[in-house]
This record gives structure tokens, C-alpha cells and sequence, in this order.
């Protein structure tokens, strides 16, 4: 099963920017387009009678949450729309759940999602996905993702995963459908609300990232190979807090700066074998693999965060570099015009875009190097008045206590 395990940098989530250049939904789906018509959909019952999606809409449409029980962000989301999303249907609009646990499902894989299904207490209609028939033809990416159709099943939004800022921005889309206006959200960092580091883990992270950044030469090239002493307040981190995922993200990069290629990729195991849907994590990982070369990896990134923030600056920065990468000019040139944009830009980057990027989008002669000192911004990994720590000196609690988030 396909699904998303990313990883990302940034000081703050950011709410999206209104682009034409860019829709959030664009980036949900591999395959329908927003626009396009979803296909009528036969579907097997799992708490109800079998159903084609056609009968499922409402008068004004139908929200489709497509979810699997080893989904990690399922069981939140649909308790969300039990109880919040399910309001909607006095208003036309229908909520259903589809469960894409596997193409074949055994009678065991059955029972396991009607077991989920009694575990989580839902009464909103559940059905199962055979062989997998829609979520191949959506080209749905991560599991969970929310479809949000009209009556004649036109798409209208797709919201992958469920985020943290899902509980605000599900209910903002499908106001925006029905014709609801509500007062706009104030941007706040979410994310790091609610997922602070615990146990000391990101001041021993910030310890070791200024060890590797004294260990660094203004060109990117490590000192001496491996600065150990830096790994080992990175192991610390991750020691105190291992669901804190930017000490292996930094483990990578300093791996990768000392071209230790095996070891970076086993610090980078440990990202993969998690399952990242915040905003802000796709940020931190698109660009740390940007800053490493592993443009696969990044793209991946991008489009995730791409679809939840479709405006967000670091995100189209970052899209403007992958393309230049790829040779792909119409990309460039899309991405830069949105970045260009947008009035959060010059904040966001620290940096005029149109000092690193032409018009196309292609990095302006000269500029290399400042595009390389902004991804590093973005990434919080550039060398900027840090004091000194000697790579054998030992941590002291004042140590702990000085380097504060």
C-alpha cells in the first residue's frame, strides 16, 4: 500500500496563499484534477448495504474520507467527521467513509475493519473499496484523504492526510463549497504547539547542530570528517525524545556533508519507517533533501506540503529549485511567478526572490550561492553569530538551559 512517510523544515506553518498558479487539490491526486468528475464508484458495505457513489450524494454533494485501519491518522480524522463533518449533512452535504486496507481483501482483513469501524463508534456509512478500483483511478496519494464532491461527483477539494490544522481547514473548505463565510483563522505555529520536544531533546539538538555548524567550512565542507561530537548530542536528542524527527534529519545532512553515504541513509531508515502529515514536517524533510540532492525524495515532500499549503513561500522556493534541477522550465517559470507572488515571500525567505530567481525561474547568474545560504535559512542550519562550544566540551546543564528554542 502507497502511502505517505515525509519529513520537513521551517520556522512556522504559514496559511495558504490564494494562487492561480497553484491549487492545494492539484497536489492531493495523482490521477482526477479538481474540476474533473470522479467516476460512480460500486461500493461494498461495511456497517451499511452496498452502495454506487452516485446514491451517497446529497443535494449538495458528498465528503468521501478514504481510510485503512494501519493508517496511524484514520482513526482522528474519522471521529473528526463522525462528529463534527456529519454536521454538514443538514445542509446537503453527506459524509461517507471508504476503507482501502489492501486489493485483496481476506476475511480476517474484513473483520479488521468492522472491528474499527465498532472500536471508533461510527454511524456515518462505511464502505470498502474492491480491489482498490477507486482509489487506483482517484490516484489518491495518502491514506487518509478527503474528497469533497458536488452532486453530479465534479471534484471540488482533496485534503490529504489529517494534519493538525485539518480540524480548521476541513470545515473552511466545505464552507467555501456551501457558500458559508466565516472569519479567517490567524496564523499561529500549530505544529510546534502541539508537538514541543520533550525532556530537554531540542535544546541537546540545538547543541548539536552548532557543534556541526563550527565543524563546517563557509563552502559546506566538513573539517576532519564526521564531527562525532556533534552526533552524539544529535543520538542524545533522539535518546530523550524519539518521536523528535529532526535530529535524524540532521544526522543525515552532517552524514551526507562528510560523504558517508551508509551511514546517512540509515539515519534517514529511521524518517522513512514514520508516518509525517504535518505541514510543517513536509517543509523541514523537502528541504533537507533538497540540501542533500535526493530530488526523488524532495518532490515527494513538496507535493505533500504543496497540497496543504499551496501558497506556502519555503514550499514554491523549493519547487523553483527542483525544477531548475530537473530542466523542467515550465515548472521554474510556474513556481517563481507564484513565489513572486506571494507577500510572504521576502519575509519568509529573507531574501528578495527576485535576487535568486529570473522571471523563468531560473537561478540568476551569480546568485548560486545566496540560493544555497536561503535553503539553509529555510532549514535553520546556517552559521550566524553561534559562540563558540568546543567539540570535546562536555554539557553542562547550563549548556542545556542557555541554548533555548
Amino acid at each position: 500500500m502507497k502511502y505517505l512517510k515525509f519529513c520537513l523544515s521551517v520556522a512556522a506553518c504559514l496559511t495558504a496563499v490564494a494562487s492561480p498558479w497553484w491549487s492545494a487539490s492539484a497536489f492531493a491526486l495523482r490521477t482526477l484534477e479538481q474540476g474533473a468528475k470522479a467516476p460512480d464508484l460500486e461500493l461494498s458495505g461495511v456497517n451499511v448495504e452496498g452502495a454506487k457513489l452516485s446514491s451517497l450524494v446529497g443535494a449538495k454533494g458528498v465528503v468521501v474520507i478514504y481510510w485503512a485501519t494501519w493508517s496511524s491518522r484514520s482513526p482522528g480524522i474519522l471521529q473528526f467527521a463522525e462528529k463534527e463533518l456529519r454536521k454538514y449533512e443538514a445542509l446537503g452535504m453527506n459524509v461517507v467513509a471508504v476503507n482501502a486496507d489492501h486489493e485483496e481483501m481476506k476475511p480476517g482483513d474484513l473483520q479488521a475493519v468492522r472491528d474499527k469501524v465498532k472500536e471508533l463508534g461510527l454511524a456515518m456509512p462505511v464502505f470498502h473499496d474492491r480491489g482498490l478500483e477507486g482509489y487506483n483511478a482517484l490516484g489518491i496519494i495518502s491514506t487518509p484523504t478527503t474528497l469533497i464532491l458536488d452532486n453530479t461527483l465534479t471534484l471540488l477539494e482533496a485534503y490529504p492526510g489529517f494534519p493538525s490544522i485539518a480540524k480548521t481547514d476541513l470545515p473552511e473548505k466545505i464552507d467555501a463549497v456551501l457558500g458559508i463565510v466565516r472569519e479567517k483563522r490567524p496564523e499561529k505555529a500549530q505544529y510546534l504547539l502541539d508537538h514541543k520536544p520533550g525532556n530537554h531533546a531540542l535544546q541537546y539538538y540545538n547543541l548539536g547542530k552548532r557543534l556541526f555548524l563550527t565543524a563546517r567550512s563557509p563552502s559546506g565542507e566538513l573539517r576532519g570528517g564526521v564531527p562525532q561530537s556533534a552526533i552524539d548530542r544529535l543520538d542524545e536528542a533522539i535518546r530523550r525524545d524519539p518521536d523528535f524527527f529532526r535530529p535524524y534529519l540532521l544526522k543525515a545532512i552532517i552524514y551526507h556533508a562528510a560523504k558517508e553515504r551508509a551511514l546517512r541513509d540509515s539515519a534517514l531508515d529511521n524518517i522513512r519507517k514514520r508516518e509525517f502529515q504535518e505541514p510543517y514536517e513536509h517543509r523541514v524533510l523537502a528541504l533537507g533533501y533538497l540540501e542533500m540532492g535526493m530530488d526523488d525524495n524532495a518532490s515527494d515532500h513538496l507535493k505533500a506540503l504543496l497540497s496543504l499549503t499551496a501558497g506556502d513561500p519555503a514550499g514554491l522556493f523549493g519547487q523553483t529549485v527542483l525544477s531548475g534541477r530537473r530542466k523542467d522550465a515550465a515548472g521554474a517559470k510556474k513556481s517563481a511567478q507564484a513565489l513572486f507572488a506571494n507577500p510572504k515571500t521576502k519575509e519568509v525567505l529573507g531574501e528578495d526572490p527576485a535576487a535568486l530567481f529570473t522571471p523563468e525561474g531560473a537561478v540568476k547568474p551569480g546568485a548560486e550561492r545566496a540560493v544555497r545560504d536561503t535553503l539553509e535559512r529555510l532549514l535553520e542550519i546556517e552559521k550566524k553569530g553561534q559562540g563558540m562550544i568546543r567539540p570535546d566540551a562536555p554539557v553542562t546543564s547550563a549548556d542545556v538551559n542557555r541554548v533555548a528554542p
